[in-house]
């Protein structure tokens, strides 16, 4: 129990005391994007309280949007690099996958798994540590030194985290693919799926990469296998030639929305 209150403490005090000291959160400017975002909102009966802008442009090219917040109180933050190289209904659209997540619990499902992953290691390595037949395999008769114990648990542990990382991206997986399916749903295919374009090249992410290595090392689907799900089709990628700016490509291993 006094993990999750310290995690929920996290969560709840970072957007409001630590995220700010870094980076300036300004409400959004009324406009199309604001009716657009609350809006959608409210159609999804989501207790919307504030809508901020975040500069991320001053550290990176890097774009995304979030939410946070107490469960009857949410706040909206979208990057301003999203805003600045994304059509307004396009926002929207990355906006009804994040909300998509919250609609069908996903964040809920997954701090769950985690305060249970987090009990069963505690409840491990209470066992491991007191096991003195383990010590004495390793020449440790008279004496049992905690940080020996701890040396020998994270070595054991390892090979059983290999098998929770991938189960917990292969569910992640399929979490992204459920979001990007609620925002279809609600309309937003194509302007996902240009959205997702952008973001790819804006935030320098794999374009590609072989399915095995890409369940075990990656939380999110690769580009190709989202653009297929939301059907999106070679003949709409080159009527629509604005989805690419100049904004230069890189292969990086960073896993974004």
């Amino acid at each position: 129990m006094f993990g999750i209150a310290v995690q929920l403490f996290a969560i709840t005090i970072y957007p409001i005391a630590i995220l700010p000291l870094f980076n300036k959160l300004s409400p959004l400017e009324e406009g199309a994007l604001k009716t657009g975002v609350e809006g959608l909102a409210k159609r999804l009966d989501f207790p919307l309280n504030n809508l901020f802008v975040i500069d991320g442009s001053k550290r990176s090219a890097h774009s995304n949007a979030y939410f946070y917040g107490l469960p009857w109180k949410k706040h909206i933050v979208i990057y301003d690099t999203l805003i600045e190289k994304s059509e307004t209904e396009e926002v929207v659209a990355v906006l009804s996958h994040e909300l998509g997540h919250w609609s069908l619990s996903h964040t809920t499902k997954l701090f769950g798994i985690a305060q249970f992953h987090m009990f069963y290691i505690f409840a491990l390595f209470s066992v491991f540590i007191n096991n003195r037949s383990l010590y004495q395999s390793f020449g440790f008769h008279k004496e049992f030194p905690i940080i020996i114990g701890f040396i020998l648990f994270s070595e054991a542990l390892a090979p059983m985290d290999t098998v929770v990382k991938l189960l917990m991206n292969i569910l992640s997986r399929k979490f992204e693919f459920e979001a990007d399916e609620f925002a279809v749903r609600l309309g937003y295919s194509t302007e996902l799926a240009k959205s997702l374009i952008k973001l790819q090249i804006q935030n320098l992410s794999t374009m590609d990469a072989d399915w095995m290595y890409a369940s075990y090392h990656f939380s999110h689907p690769i580009l190709p296998e989202r653009l297929g799900a939301l059907g999106w089709s070679s003949r709409e990628k080159k009527a629509d030639p604005t989805i690419i700016d100049d904004t230069k490509s890189s292969v990086a291993t960073g896993r974004e929305l």
